[in-house]
């Protein structure tokens, strides 16, 4: 035991002193199995975060965008919701590209083909990709309004490294004027996390990153009860265009109104 751990203790002659040296003993031992007993506590709970993050990643695949030319537009990130190869991204991770696949964990291509449905307002998108067999794994989606200060997990490609997770907080819960509703986190994202999953720490997907404020770490999600809200509408095939709108050029750093926001 180091030195300088225990109080000085007056020499105590004969009986006296081995009882206390007794006491003494039975009191750091004590103290001992309770602080163990304390430690333990939150040790557990660390240790099924992992657990909880090996669940959720193989729903979670990279986004692909390619110009006409087939060289590589954008990327981005989705999630699927169902076992159908059902998923979702946010909607500027596909605009404008003449063709799109996911990269799923364990390193396969497969094209995405149809658009099933999506709305500009919230810059949410559903799309639909063939996997022989279906998909092993999607991810639950809650509507639920998340508490400000509740724990938050996001997974995503930012900057095209793939099933990276970070991790924050609910820190408002806010109206942009025109959007609608949306979460402001405090766990990071940068570009290519887009359309990745914003977690509870129940593995429930409680929102969908969107876009950031440059350089102070401030984060906004779009609510799952938005991508809940999404309805099927007449299905397309991705890469055209719906009726009566322009294609749209590529850009390789895209932003939404206002400009200061910045679209990972």
């Amino acid at each position: 035991m180091e030195q300088g751990l225990l109080p000085d203790f007056p020499v105590i002659a004969g009986m006296q002193r081995r009882r206390g040296m007794i006491s003494l003993l039975a009191g750091v031992a004590i103290g001992v199995i309770c602080w163990c007993g304390w430690g333990s506590g939150p040790a557990r709970a660390q240790e099924s975060l992992p657990g909880l993050i090996k669940r959720i990643q193989p729903a979670v695949v990279t986004i692909i965008g390619y110009k006409a030319d087939g060289k590589v537009m954008r990327l981005g990130s989705g999630f699927f919701v169902s076992d159908h190869g059902h998923l979702i991204t946010s909607r500027h991770v596909i605009a404008g590209v003449a063709r799109a696949e996911i990269k799923l964990p364990k390193g396969g291509l497969y094209p995405l083909t149809t658009v099933l449905a999506e709305d500009k307002r919230t810059d949410l998108v559903k799309l639909s990709v063939n996997i022989p067999g279906g998909t092993p794994h999607y991810l639950q989606v809650t509507g639920s309004r998340p508490e400000v200060g509740e724990h938050v997990l996001v997974v995503g490609s930012p900057l095209g490294l793939e099933q990276s997770v970070s991790e924050g907080l609910v820190a408002a819960i806010r109206t942009i004027r025109g959007r609608g509703e949306f979460l402001q986190i405090s766990a990071p994202i940068s570009p290519g996390s887009s359309g990745g999953p914003v977690l509870n720490l129940k593995g429930q997907v409680m929102g969908v990153a969107a876009f950031q404020v440059r350089g102070q770490n401030i984060n906004f999600a779009v609510p799952g009860s938005a991508v809940l809200a999404l309805g099927d509408g007449p299905p397309r095939l991705l890469g055209r265009t719906e009726a009566g709108e322009k294609s749209l050029p590529p850009r390789p750093g895209v932003r939404v109104p206002p400009p200061k926001m910045h679209v990972p």
